[in-house]
């Protein structure tokens, strides 16, 4: 759930930017309140001030385009869809009334799962397009809209439609690069993401991506720069951090290394920012406060390195709320670091019992059961994880391990195999597959998970060692028949 509603922010931010200033959408220099306040982020408030302008006998479009887009930002999607629809039939000729609406119908059907609301979307987009057809951003509306569909080429065809009428705009630059780092065409890949970064320097995202096709192709000096880039932008995004420590790893630096797996790991607990309310501790001193302020402490200390202080912060936020299940989550992650995997095993467990429905929370409890070798009960909770999240990397590796290890090998290559799919990017799990692979006899399925792993790590070294052994042996194979 917590995946879907980030994917929700972010595309509701690429639409947002995508019909922004392109063309003459936004004035330069606002005069008008509500156009300021809307600039400011203060959208409810511009909403206001936006109503009253556009029925003032002097208002112009640029106010009702405002007011489309403040209703959009702030999630007021049915107050969007009137508000557009009463300033198109004052102004029906304009193109960027439609490229609006075209986002509201977009943004609501992935926000509210009516999916149906792309076919609105659509007919609003290509309205626009009818009136301006050189409409760079809404054209990129219409290549994301086709990328939600899964109609790659047609995506790809008005990405670069939009770059032909607008070569500065940013986020096709960056879906472009997108496709063809997936596509494993680096050398393109890395022209368009460049070139994306360059326009948007502070897209945290092109930084992150770049860093991973730098360490894809060996140049770990720009990956280190451009994924630290990425974390300066986006400093509590997990997979950033994960990343930066395989670079750490990779050139020796095990202490940073180690520490940025623990921030990758901590900053899993939650998708906001760390809160701007604080305790601070007191020597001998009784828990007082809010049980968040407690929590928010405990959390940045342990983004800190602060282990001991950070697990002292977590107890002292459950003294005064038992319930705070982030919190014995957090005492989960420690304890298991600390090799207690008892009390790791507690935590975690009352984790789940305070939120059912978190995936993450019974993934982490079959992987601290796994690593107890309670096999039965590890499985229990890692197949509830994926239940409830069928996109959950963690539960198919974990449950990959569990088959694993207790001989049931088709299974292991079963559940690595989807865990592989949904994180190409890690060559733990290509590495775990082939090891299966390589038992079942399936010597061609081995080299392949193996290949796959050093394409994810070029410089792991076990990859590389099983890899050659697994060509000499299917080449054993294949001369002994």
């Amino acid at each position: 759930m917590h995946r879907r509603r980030r994917a929700l922010c972010i595309l509701s931010l690429c639409m947002a930017w995508s019909c922004g200033p392109a063309q003459d959408a936004v004035p330069v220099a606002p005069k008008l309140p509500g156009q300021q306040l809307f600039l400011r982020g203060d959208y409810e408030a511009a909403i206001a001030a936006l109503r009253q302008e556009i029925l003032e006998p002097s208002s112009n479009i640029a106010s009702h385009r405002f007011l489309g887009r403040a209703y959009l930002q702030s999630g007021q999607y049915e107050q969007a869809l009137t508000s557009l629809s009463q300033s198109l039939s004052t102004f029906p000729e304009d193109a960027e009334l439609y490229d609006i609406l075209g986002a509201v119908h977009m943004t609501r059907a992935f926000a509210k799962a009516h999916y149906g609301d792309t076919d609105a979307a659509l007919a609003a987009f290509e309205h626009a397009l009818a009136l301006e057809p050189l409409r760079a951003s809404t054209l990129y509306n219409v290549g994301l809209l086709y990328s939600y569909r899964d109609s790659t080429e047609r995506a790809l065809s008005y990405y670069r439609q939009a770059l032909f009428a607008d070569s500065t705009l940013a986020p096709a630059h960056k879906k472009m690069g997108l496709h063809f780092r997936q596509s494993g065409h680096s050398d393109s890949a890395r022209i368009y993401l460049q070139v994306a970064a360059r326009l948007a320097p502070s897209d945290g995202e092109t930084h992150f991506h770049l860093g991973l096709l730098y360490r894809a192709t060996g140049d770990l000096e720009a990956a280190e720069t451009a994924l630290l880039r990425a974390a300066k932008l986006n400093p509590h995004a997990p997979q950033v951090q994960f990343n930066l420590a395989q670079i750490y790893l990779r050139t020796g630096r095990r202490a940073e290394g180690q520490q940025a797996l623990r921030r990758s790991e901590l900053l899993r607990l939650n998708d906001r920012d760390i809160g701007a309310e604080r305790s601070f501790p007191t020597t001998g001193g009784v828990a007082i406060g809010p049980a968040t302020a407690r929590y928010n402490m405990a959390l940045s200390l342990a983004l800190q390195g602060q282990y001991e202080r950070a697990a002292v912060e977590y107890q002292n936020a459950l003294a005064i709320n038992p319930q705070l299940k982030d919190a014995h989550t957090g005492l989960g992650i420690l304890r298991t670091w600390q090799g207690d995997l008892s009390a790791a095993e507690t935590h975690f467990l009352r984790a789940t019992e305070l939120a059912p429905e978190d995936p993450l929370a019974h993934a982490r409890l079959g992987m601290a059961q796994l690593k107890r070798q309670h096999y039965a009960p590890d499985q229990r909770s890692l197949q509830r994880a994926a239940a409830i999240d069928s996109s959950l990397y963690e539960a198919f590796y974990g449950l990959g391990l569990t088959a694993a290890r207790t001989g049931q090998l088709s299974e292991a290559t079963d559940h690595f195999q989807r865990a592989a799919t949904l994180r190409p990017e890690s060559a733990e799990v290509h590495i775990n597959l082939g090891v299966a692979r390589v038992k079942l006899g399936d010597w061609a399925g081995a080299t392949r998970a193996y290949e796959n792993a050093l394409r994810a790590d070029p410089d792991n070294a076990l990859a590389r060692r099983y890899l050659d052994d697994a060509q000499t042996q299917r080449a054993a194979a294949s001369s002994s028949n």
